[in-house]
C-alpha cells in the first residue's frame, strides 16, 4: 500500500506537507487569545464596576426626588375648613376643577405667579352641596394641581412661605430628572 503523504508525521496532520517550500508552519499562538480574553473580562469588570458604583447613586436620587415629591403633596394638600352650608354661598360646577392638570416646568415654574385667588364669602360646590367653605382660605394654583389627591375639596391658599418651599422642591425634581 502506497501513502501519498511522502512527508506525514503523525500528529501533525500534514501541515509541513501543505506549507510552501523553506516555510514551516506555527501552531496557533494561544498567547494572542489569552490576551485578548483577559481584555474582555477587564473590560466587563469595568462596565459591571460602573453599575455597581452608579446604582446606589440612583437609589439615593429616587429617594431624594420622592421625598420633594412627598412634601409637594403634603403642602399642597393641607385641610381645610369645612362648615355646613347655611345662608347665600357661591356654587361651582362642575366640581371645583376641571380634568387633567399640566405638569409643571418643574426647572422654572414660580407657583406664587400661579396662584388663584378667585373665591370670596362662602363657597361650595356640587360636590359637596351639604357644607361651605371660607374663600378666602382657598385658592387655585394650575403648577400645583398635578399633586392634588382629592379634587372633590378645594384647596387651601398657600402661605409665600410654602410657595417658596414648593419652588425649591421643583427645583430638586428637576435636578433629578435631568441625571438619568
Amino acid at each position: 500500500m502506497k501513502i501519498d503523504q511522502p512527508n506525514a508525521v503523525f500528529g501533525q496532520r500534514g501541515r509541513e506537507a501543505s506549507a510552501p517550500a523553506g516555510r514551516t508552519v506555527e501552531p496557533t499562538r494561544t498567547i494572542g487569545h489569552l490576551v485578548r480574553l483577559l481584555g474582555l473580562v477587564a473590560f466587563l469588570l469595568t462596565v459591571a464596576g460602573a453599575v455597581f458604583w452608579t446604582l446606589p447613586g440612583i437609589e439615593k436620587m429616587n429617594l431624594e426626588a420622592g421625598r420633594a415629591e412627598r412634601r409637594v403633596v403634603e403642602i399642597v394638600n393641607q385641610p381645610i375648613t369645612h362648615l355646613p352650608r347655611s345662608g347665600p354661598v357661591s356654587v361651582f360646577a362642575p366640581g371645583w376643577f376641571h380634568p387633567g392638570a399640566t405638569t409643571p416646568d418643574f426647572n422654572n415654574v414660580d407657583v406664587r405667579s400661579t396662584q388663584e385667588l378667585t373665591y370670596e364669602g362662602h363657597v361650595t360646590s356640587d360636590l359637596n352641596p351639604t357644607e361651605m367653605f371660607i374663600g378666602s382660605e382657598l385658592e387655585f394654583n394650575a403648577m400645583t394641581k398635578y399633586f392634588y389627591t382629592d379634587r372633590t375639596l378645594p384647596k387651601k391658599r398657600l402661605s409665600n412661605s410654602e410657595m417658596i418651599e414648593i419652588n425649591g422642591l421643583y427645583r430638586v425634581m428637576a435636578a433629578m430628572s435631568r441625571r438619568y
